[in-house]
């Protein structure tokens, strides 16, 4: 801190010479001035730096301990400006950049949002730019209450957001509305239908009666668990049953069959990049773009792009929008290859076996058969696998019935 504290009121470095230059020093005490960084010379000569505004009391004060000060150098804010007294065109260039700095930074440069998770970056400041908060926004101008209470009737999503502003960085803090849990309509009539064909082997029903049992073969859409279910009379009752509505749940496992099919050409498309490559560069000032070459459009047909991006980062990590691109453009031509038969048979298999998975969930395949046919140019792999699976599906009753009463 002290540093910067010297570096602001200036220093003078000054060489005190005499028969007791020391005395220097012991009168400096008793007077109270301040000097650092004291070097002895010889025994008749010392450099003290002192404050730059203590100058002309250091030397009266050498005087009077029988000594000559002399300045032999400084530093310091004070000494730096002075050095530009007569550089007219300097100084004025100096104040108008202060100027210029003082009056940017009343601009937004920065914006940055926090808090967010399920909402994305892009689309709330999409939605503030809509509401004219943006980069170049003039920062007092903005009412930063209302500003977000327009954003916050724009996007539901969120249910708070607070606008700091701080010289050009704005941060954009959010919270996202908590989203009402699924209510499950428990009254609602279902019936649990097979998903697809198979034999059961294991029914295990949540609510609901069953309809089938183990061994049944069914077909797509047959009920297995039905939204009636008949309650047996109690003992104390008159012998009556009752017929009851309920929203059917449960598991039911079959045997299915299941054929997948994968396709794939043996001619693949290769890239020869022999040719030479063109990098272009362009500076990024927010939504402007400064390209630097002659010709920015794609003439060379067939090509990859790389782009590398540099953007000017603050201390404390604050992403000015001001970035450096760099953009290689790499021709290439296209020829057909041959693949391997055994290859593309091996690839396809892998992700039969993949979307077999995917589809069966917790269940299993039992056993597996394949076919590889090679026609016109394309080799077909077909799997058909023997499986067991959950073939229970959820489905609104035909028709509600109410709930009727029997007597046995």
């Amino acid at each position: 801190m002290q540093k910067w504290v010297n570096f602001l009121r200036g220093s003078a470095r000054l060489e005190i010479s005499g028969s007791f230059p020391e005395r220097f020093l012991n009168v400096c005490s008793v007077e109270g001035l301040g000097f650092w960084k004291a070097e002895v010379l010889s025994p008749t000569a010392l450099r003290v730096t002192v404050a730059l505004w203590d100058l002309g009391r250091a030397r009266r004060l050498a005087k009077k301990a029988g000594c000559t000060a002399r300045r032999v150098g400084g530093g310091g804010l004070p000494v730096f400006l002075f050095s530009f007294r007569r550089r007219y065109a300097l100084l004025a260039g100096l104040a108008l950049s202060a100027l210029t700095a003082a009056f940017l930074s009343r601009f937004i440069l920065v914006v940055k949002v926090t808090g967010n998770d399920a909402v994305p970056d892009s689309v709330i400041l999409t939605e503030l730019e809509e509401q004219g908060f943006h980069f170049g926004t003039y920062g007092p101008s903005v009412d930063q209450r209302d500003l977000a209470n327009r954003v916050l009737e724009a996007l539901p999503e969120l249910s708070f957001l607070a606008i700091n502003i701080s010289g050009v960085y704005a941060e954009v803090v959010v919270r996202e509305a908590v989203a009402s849990p699924e209510v499950r309509d428990e009254d609602t009539p279902t019936d649990v239908v097979a998903a697809r064909d198979g034999v059961v082997v294991d029914v295990n029903a949540f609510s609901g009666s069953v309809s089938v049992s183990e061994g049944d073969a069914v077909l797509a859409g047959e009920t297995l668990i039905s939204h009636l279910s008949v309650y047996e009379p109690a003992e104390w009752s008159d012998g009556q049953t009752f017929t009851g509505i309920t929203h059917a749940r449960g598991e039911v496992w079959a045997l299915t069959e299941r054929t997948l099919t994968a396709q794939t050409p043996l001619q693949a498309a290769t890239v020869d990049a022999s040719s030479g490559s063109k990098t272009r560069y362009s500076l990024r000032l927010g939504k402007n773009v400064i390209k630097f070459c002659q010709n920015s459009s794609n003439s060379m047909g067939n090509c990859d792009k790389i782009k590398k991006a540099w953007s000017l980062t603050l201390p404390g990590g604050i992403v000015l929008p001001l970035t450096w691109e760099a953009e290689t453009i790499m021709p290439y031509s296209e020829a057909e290859t041959a693949v391997s038969a055994a290859s593309a048979e091996t690839w396809l298999k892998a992700r039969l076996e993949r979307r077999l998975a995917a589809i069966l969930g917790e269940g299993q395949a039992l056993s597996s058969k394949w076919t590889v046919t090679e026609e016109e140019g394309a080799l077909t792999v077909t799997l058909e696998a023997s499986c067991l699976e959950d073939i229970a599906k959820e489905e609104p009753a035909a028709e509600e019935t109410e709930p009727q009463e029997e007597t046995e």
